[in-house]
């Protein structure tokens, strides 16, 4: 009998520590305070389908799967609670994956990228739509989203995507000026961009508190603070989910585990775990204002460890870095939360790019997992080891609006349909290789100072040393957009 064992046991009963709650999760856990209908799993239960994991791709997943097949009973366990995880941790950029073009010809083609492109757009307004028509609060604002050059050596970083998306007859990005990308946030650090004005921003664990409640009110079984510990084969061609006080008995399985995803199988040779550093200041509208970042436009710059820029409603400075840390080992991802991890260089360069907002007080500071895969797209499939478990994973720092797409392939895949989703580009199992353990992690701590070094000379306009270029150059995942 085949089995899988997992590393992330947290007992059932602990509450995580005060340090994995970002600000956007605190605010959403007063808006919608423990209603007392997810507990702990304390049984040993049956259902059609068990979902693991209550961020944005289980719980699309299930409410996807009832959507197609009203009736099925679904279980969904959750290890924490529902957006405990990189759902109410992230930057809650909304946006279409035009920006991710080449990446999605190279894996499929001009004609399946542009209808993942299209299909990602439409998941825009979906997502959009979704919130309105069940009441969920989720602080969005329409609003363009800038693929920025914060440095003169990131210019023309885009070009290769733009031909692409010309090549394939489709135009959704276009190119402003050095001015214009200035103009737009109030930064004299731009040097040009290009814009998707189809995007928003959003309250990303609002979104996903919102959905836990839906998916209790159509029938899903939920349970937070319930680990899982293994997936063993049972007869009859099911699957038996271990918890530490509790067993599920599915039919059919779906991980929806996003970085913890590299302790199954193989799969931690297709995608590195780093951690992301975020810092929220407090409303500084008027300070805002007279830089003229007045609007809802959120930016991600062109560094392979790109910074992140954008506001609130209430008049708030997000600003983010990614690759600020690397996870050792198959439960790195654990050791990935809690306050910046490099809370110094994230001050650096938001003081760099907006002067005026250095001195802004800070609400909150901190650092998440996110999993980047090989190709910085997507995918999903089926374990080999326990038949009947299929997984989705590596959205390499862009979840919420690719977890939509994602759930669609997952549904498929669980319902045995043979659709367009099924035989997605998603579900091919992306090329590249990143060495294991012990390899990885020493090599990760020769490779992250060379990209910090390739950083702090480029932002100053001077050349890199070949060395640097060249121990740069092997880092295994792309971070650019």
């Amino acid at each position: 009998m085949s089995d899988l064992v997992l590393s992330r046991t947290w007992p059932a009963t602990d509450t995580p520590a005060p340090t994995r709650r970002t600000p956007w999760l605190r605010d959403a856990l007063r808006a919608e305070p423990d209603d007392g209908r997810s507990p702990h799993l304390l049984d040993e239960v049956r259902c059609d389908v068990l979902v693991v994991g209550g961020g944005f791709t289980g719980l699309w997943t299930a409410l996807e799967i009832l959507r197609r097949a009203p009736g099925t009973d679904i279980v969904l366990i959750e290890a924490d609670v529902c957006g405990g995880g990189a759902s109410g941790a992230n930057a809650g950029y909304l946006m279409p994956m035009w920006a991710r073009f080449s990446s999605l010809v190279a894996i499929g083609g001009y004609e399946e990228a542009r209808r993942l492109g299209e299909a990602s757009a439409e998941a825009v307004d979906d997502i959009l739509d979704f919130a309105d028509t069940h009441g969920i609060d989720i602080e969005h604002r329409r609003g363009p989203w800038m693929w920025a050059a914060s440095s003169p050596a990131q210019h023309g970083s885009w070009r290769q995507t733009l031909a692409d998306l010309a090549r394939a007859g489709t135009e959704p990005l276009h190119e402003v000026s050095a001015a214009e990308s200035r103009r737009a946030v109030g930064t004299r650090n731009h040097f040009g961009a290009v814009l998707d004005p189809d995007c928003a921003t959003l309250q990303p664990a609002k979104l996903t508190r919102g959905m836990r409640r839906v998916a209790l009110d159509a029938g899903v079984r939920v349970h937070e603070r319930t680990p899982l510990t293994a997936l063993r084969n049972a007869p009859g061609r099911t699957t038996v989910a271990h918890t530490p006080y509790g067993r599920v008995h599915a039919d059919r399985v779906v991980l929806a585990v996003n970085a913890w995803a590299g302790q199954l199988e193989d799969l931690g040779r297709r995608m590195v775990t780093v951690a992301s550093d975020t810092v929220l200041t407090e409303p500084v509208a008027d300070r805002l204002a007279a830089i003229g970042w007045q609007d809802a436009t959120s930016v991600c710059d062109s560094r392979r460890r790109l910074n992140y820029y954008r506001t609130t409603p209430d008049g708030r400075l997000l600003f983010g870095k990614g690759g600020s840390g690397v996870a050792f080992g198959k439960s790195g991802p654990d050791t990935l939360w809690g306050g910046a991890l490099r809370r110094r260089e994230l001050e650096r360069q938001l003081a760099r790019l907006f002067p005026e907002l250095a001195d802004a007080p800070v609400d909150a500071a901190w650092t998440a997992p996110v999993e980047y895969s090989t190709t910085s797209l997507p995918f999903a499939g089926w374990l080999r080891t326990v038949p009947g478990v299929c997984y989705a994973t590596g959205y390499s720092g862009d979840g919420v609006g690719p977890s939509r797409l994602m759930a669609k392939v997952l549904a498929s895949l669980v319902l045995g349909t043979d659709d367009e989703w099924a035989r997605s580009a998603f579900t091919r199992p992306p090329g590249g290789w990143i060495p294991p353990e012990p390899v990885r992690y020493p090599g990760a701590r020769v490779v992250m100072p060379a990209l910090r070094a390739v950083e702090y000379r480029e932002d100053r306009g001077r050349g890199v040393p070949a060395l640097v270029k060249r121990l740069a150059s092997i880092d295994p995942s792309d971070f650019r957009r």
